[in-house]
């Protein structure tokens, strides 16, 4: 009796996904594999570094570094920075004067800005990440080595590129960093004209000004590095829920991808008759 009873739940989970795949299969499915993503944000990395972290929601970020790590990272750490993406991070006692690693040549980060406070700042910075994801198609945005973060970069836009500081009871806080147009500000009026040719490129410069990035309050982290190689696996609760929801088309995150707007062909104009 009880298998007669769940077979009517079964045949209609199959329906849901049989309408899901008449309808519109690249958007559905699609946001399924983002939100499965979602739930476990995992990545790998080669560089240089020794250091270890974790993190339970932005209330506790901490973590250990006997050296900064500067590393390039595969994987998946959200919907904005995945794919192969550079990172810099500083675990404690590093992240306490990471502006100041500059006068050592180790990396070369702007000071922070004087109308950001203690608690806006995410209190005493006990790990400290740069995050650049570079968008240079024909290669005149990269760079040998992954020495990140840098004031200034080349290339046809600027870099996507966001800094996490975390801390101990207090969020830790996140943005994204804004850039400007170096050579526009200094004059080269010439240069911004043939900025959309793939083999041009401009210089842009970041003061780590720019708007606060969202947070993920249920992610459960840990990440080590170890000399050349380090690995990151996290897990999101909520975003577990939303994955299995989203299989019955319930989107309580708001993150479901739209679906793609299908263009018809233009019908092709008629022949005007000649004059003659």
């Amino acid at each position: 009796m009880r298998g007669v009873r769940c077979r009517p739940m079964v045949v209609g989970a199959l329906a849901l996904l049989a309408t899901a795949g008449c309808t519109s299969p690249g958007a559905y499915w699609r946001s399924r594999g983002a939100d499965l993503l979602d739930v476990v944000p995992m990545s790998i990395a080669h560089g240089w570094g020794i250091g270890i972290s974790a993190q339970a929601t932005p209330l506790l970020q901490v973590g250990l570094g006997i050296t900064p790590i500067v590393s390039q990272r595969y994987g998946y750490d959200d919907r904005y920075i995945h794919g192969i993406w550079n990172e810099y991070q500083a675990g404690f006692p590093w992240s306490m004067f990471v502006a100041d690693l500059d006068a050592i040549g180790l990396v070369s980060v702007p000071d922070r800005p004087r109308h950001i406070g203690f608690f806006e700042g995410g209190g005493i910075t006990l790990l400290y990440r740069w995050q650049v994801l570079r968008d240079a198609p024909s290669g005149e945005g990269e760079r040998n080595g992954y020495y990140e973060p840098n004031i200034t970069s080349w290339g046809r836009h600027p870099p996507l590129t966001r800094e996490s500081m975390g801390a101990l009871i207090i969020p830790g806080a996140r943005r994204w960093l804004e850039f400007h147009d170096l050579r526009l500000e200094q004059g080269d009026d010439d240069l911004t004209a043939v900025l959309g040719s793939p083999m041009r490129a401009t210089l842009w410069g970041t003061t780590r000004e720019g708007v606060p990035a969202s947070r993920a309050w249920d992610l459960f982290e840990l990440d080590a590095f170890l000399g050349p190689i380090g690995a990151r696996i996290g897990v999101r609760p909520i975003e577990f829920v939303d994955f299995v929801l989203g299989i019955f088309f319930l989107d309580p995150l708001l993150d479901d991808l739209p679906t793609p707007i299908e263009f018809e062909p233009r019908p092709r104009d008629a022949e005007v008759p000649s004059d003659g």
